[in-house]
């Protein structure tokens, strides 16, 4: 499950809440309250531990402290400027001069709520002392938790209520107060719909309000308190008082305030409007009688707005070192994932062609096995297309010298040699008839450099007669183009 914790650590009470998100929305899982007045540390850790075991969550996606109004101090102050930069400069020299502290000993944080006439910068100013941040960071350990969401209470007290009441009764820019009611303390904030502008601690909660006499007291405080909160020249008058927190057994209270103060005032119930799982009972039950709820139930249902935070210097360091482990990390997977992509395509391609290569060996294998003896039938071919080549070249050799032979010339015998060469034996009367056949011979295309073996002369029947033997080579390109011209 993907769940949120909040926790207030305070004395003498260890809140929580766990809440589970879905589609964007944050729904209420559980709440729980144990009196940690006797707890050591450790013991509040387990405490802790046991709530989360209880829920079957093993480690909470988030966990958010809600450090508790009675151990703030808050002050109001004028920053002559409007750059942030600046501001943030001027509250880290001066923050020292609000509390009797060392500097070294405190852990502030501040929002800016506004600018007056002058175009001063109104900051709201929250200063803790440094050790009971280490007393929480130091639980957290022991529980198996951290966080870097350390913050004001009064700020999820506004989240809250901007939840549960009616939108009707939360009017743009008019400020109205809320009375949150703690077990021993109230914490009187003036606020609008958008932003807490002054908050008080009346040291008077619910342990002291069941006592009916001490109503007028707590009334008187209200009345002090706001009287300082106009001299802070913070807002108008409020328009109205929203009672909230440990006031089931309180609601008289609220309607004397009313009276006292001439304001609207309602009791708001803890749990009304707000998104709530199905095991969350919708009316409150036992433990809204002695603890507030109210900031606790903002935090973990408005975790976008912005609050004040105090970040330990040394937490902060946790936190680079915590994202640059996630950097390095996200940095290493993506590294990974390309490295895997690439061999994942290289496999992909070699188990491809070890595919392809597969295919062609069984392809080979059928044809091998069709092609058997085809080399010797192929060689056979030769042979007989090489004689044939032969005897038809004789004879084209014999067809172009009975037209080129004179009929000066007795023709004895012609050979035929393996070189292309042809060899012609005749007789003629003249040696002239002998040259005359040998133009002839070489104007031929088939012949080239025909050349005399031997000529001589004899006598026959009381005649001379010249008998010769010409060599003729044949011209290879020639033999082609009659062989050519024969097929056709």
């Amino acid at each position: 499950m993907n769940a949120t914790l909040v926790l207030e650590i305070g004395n003498p009470w260890l809140k929580m809440a766990a809440f589970r998100s879905a589609i964007g929305t944050y729904y209420l899982k559980a709440l729980s309250s144990v009196n940690a007045s006797s707890f050591s540390e450790d013991d509040t850790a387990r405490a802790i531990q046991d709530f989360l075991h209880g829920l079957s969550v093993k480690k909470p996606q988030n966990t958010i402290i809600s450090f508790p109004r009675n151990s703030v101090t808050l002050r109001n102050l004028r920053i002559p400027s409007a750059n942030p930069n600046e501001i943030d400069d001027m509250i880290k020299l001066h923050v020292g001069r609000q509390v009797p502290y060392a500097k070294e000993e405190i852990v502030s944080g501040y929002r800016i709520i506004g600018k007056d006439t002058m175009g001063y910068s109104k900051v709201m100013l929250a200063i803790v002392h440094r050790e009971s941040i280490r007393k929480v960071f130091r639980i957290l350990e022991k529980a198996g938790l951290y966080t870097d969401r350390v913050e004001l209470s009064s700020d999820g007290a506004l989240s809250w209520l901007c939840k549960a009441a009616k939108p009707a009764d939360l009017k743009s820019g008019e400020a109205f107060i809320i009375l949150d009611i703690d077990s021993a303390f109230t914490d009187f904030v003036v606020s609008t719909n958008e932003n807490i502008v002054f908050s008080r601690v009346i040291a008077l909660g619910a342990d002291a309000l069941s006592d009916e006499s001490k109503w007028q007291k707590f009334i008187g405080e209200m009345k002090q308190t706001m009287v300082i909160s106009q001299g802070e020249e913070i807002l108008q008058k409020p328009t109205r008082v929203f009672v909230s927190g440990a006031v089931e057994k309180l609601r008289a209270l609220s309607s004397k305030i009313e009276i006292e103060f001439n304001l609207p005032s309602q009791v708001v119930d803890p749990l009304i409007n707000l998104p709530l799982a199905k095991e969350v009972e919708k009316k409150p039950a036992e433990i809204f009688e002695s603890v507030s709820f109210s900031a606790l139930l903002g935090l973990g249902l408005d975790t976008l707005k912005k609050k004040i935070n105090f970040v330990l210097p040394e937490a902060q360091i946790r936190r680079a070192l915590r994202d640059r482990s996630r950097e390095m990390i996200f940095l290493a997977s993506g590294i990974m994932y390309v490295i895997l992509i690439v061999c994942g395509i290289y496999l992909e391609k070699m188990n491809n062609r070890q595919a392809y290569l597969g295919m062609l060996n069984k392809r080979y294998e059928k044809i091998a096995g069709e092609s058997e003896g085809l080399n010797e039938k192929m060689e056979r071919i030769k042979r007989i297309k090489a004689k044939l080549d032969t005897r038809f070249s004789a004879l084209n050799c014999l067809y172009e010298i009975s037209k080129l032979m004179p009929p000066e010339i007795v023709l004895l015998n012609l050979n035929f040699q393996k070189d292309d060469k042809v060899s012609i034996k005749g007789q003629s009367r003249e040696m002239s008839d002998v040259f005359k056949f040998i133009t002839i011979l070489e104007g031929s295309p088939l012949f080239k450099d025909v050349s005399t073996r031997y000529t001589t002369r004899k006598k026959l029947k009381d005649s001379d007669i010249i008998e010769f033997e010409l060599s003729c080579p044949v011209e290879k390109a020639a033999k082609d183009d009659l062989e050519g011209k024969d097929k056709r």
